[in-house]
C-alpha cells in the first residue's frame, strides 16, 4: 500500500508555548493526541529561541530544513547542518536558539516500547526499489522537486508513505535528495 501526502494538505496549528506552528504530515494511530500517538511526522517553524516541548517515553528525530538552529542542554551544545538528522529522547531538557530568525524542521516521534525508527538523508539516482517489509513502514519526504514515486510526481516536502509493499522510485535528472525514514512497529496496526 502506497498513500501520498501533498504539502500543501497538511494541516497547520500553534505551538502550545507560542514558539511557532506544527504541520501535521501523519499521525499513527489516525486522529491520535499528542498524548497517545504510536508514531508522528511533522513539520515545525521555529519563529524564536525557546525550550523544546516534553515528551515522556518518546525518541525525536530532528532534520533542519532552513535557516539555522542551535540546540542547548545542560552540558552541551549543538549546531544543527542542514538536512542531516539528530536524534535525541523526548524528555530531555532542550533549549533551542535560531539566530538568523524563523527556521522550518522535519520532525520523526515514536513512542518507546512501540515503535522505532531511523532515519537517512539519501540521494536517488535514475530508478531504485523501496520495500517496506511486513510490521514497517517506509517514508520518503521529498527535499526537492524531481522525485516519482509509482508513477505519482512529488514535489519539495510531499510524502510518500509505504506499507508492506514494494515501490519503484524514479529521479527525473542527475541526483534528487530525499529524507528515508523506517518505522518498525512492534505491534502492527492499519494506517
Amino acid at each position: 500500500m502506497i498513500r501520498i501526502l501533498r504539502s500543501a494538505d497538511y494541516p497547520a496549528r500553534p505551538w502550545k508555548n507560542g514558539g511557532g506552528t506544527t504541520r501535521d504530515i501523519v499521525v499513527s494511530p489516525p486522529d491520535a493526541s499528542l498524548d497517545d500517538f504510536d508514531w508522528r511526522l511533522s513539520l515545525a517553524q521555529v519563529d524564536r529561541d525557546g525550550p523544546f516541548s516534553r515528551f515522556d517515553d518518546i525518541d525525536r528525530t530532528l532534520v533542519l530544513l532552513t535557516g539555522a538552529m542551535t540546540l542547548h542542554e545542560d552540558d552541551r551544545q549543538l549546531d544543527l547542518v542542514r538536512h542531516e538528522p539528530v536524534t535525541f529522547a523526548g524528555e530531555r531538557a532542550i533549549h533551542a536558539s535560531v539566530p538568523g530568525g524563523a527556521t522550518l524542521d522535519f520532525n520523526v516521534m515514536t513512542r518507546r516500547g512501540r515503535v522505532r525508527h531511523t532515519v537517512r538523508r539519501e540521494s536517488f539516482r535514475k530508478h531504485a526499489n523501496v520495500a517496506a517489509r511486513t510490521g514497517s513502514t517506509i517514508v520518503l519526504f521529498a527535499l526537492e522537486d524531481g522525485l516519482t514515486v509509482d508513477g505519482e510526481q512529488l514535489r519539495t516536502y510531499d510524502t510518500a508513505i509505504i506499507s508492506a509493499s514494494q515501490v519503484v522510485v524514479v529521479v527525473s535528472t542527475g541526483a534528487v535528495a530525499a529524507l528515508v525514514v523506517e518505522l518498525v512497529d512492534f505491534y502492527p496496526n492499519v494506517l
